[in-house]
């Protein structure tokens, strides 16, 4: 459990999972990778990571969100229209913010579980 909690720390920063220095993404808010690591060399854009974060980023954003409309629904019953521009918001804010980590720690597990692959 430690190394999952780590390893998804890790991915935060979007790092080279190979050598753990240079940039993952063109940009900080890119969710394209780099063609190369710019500290090691390891071909980065060759990992494709496919709808996998996405995915899993829609369980995150579900298991969350949801429940927090509904608890301030509850509590505060605010207007609909309300209700939709806060978690629209937070929702895109959370996908920009979310979806590079996630495609990190996605190929920080292809690291780490099938080297071979990486050259």
């Amino acid at each position: 459990m430690r190394e999952i909690f780590q390893g998804f720390l890790f991915a935060l920063k979007c790092k080279c999972p190979v050598c753990e220095a240079g940039d993952l993404f063109e940009s900080r808010w890119s969710f394209v990778p780099k063609e190369r690591c710019d500290h090691c060399g390891t071909r980065l854009r060759d990992q494709d990571v496919g709808d996998g974060a996405i995915v899993l980023l829609i369980f995150v954003l579900g298991f969350t969100l949801v429940p927090a409309a509904l608890i301030w629904e509850i509590i505060s019953a605010p207007p609909v229209w309300l209700q939709g521009i806060v978690w629209t918001c937070v929702g895109i804010a959370f996908i920009f913010w979310l979806t590079p980590a996630i495609k990190a720690y996605i190929m920080l597990l292809q690291y780490r579980h099938r080297k071979a692959d990486w050259k």
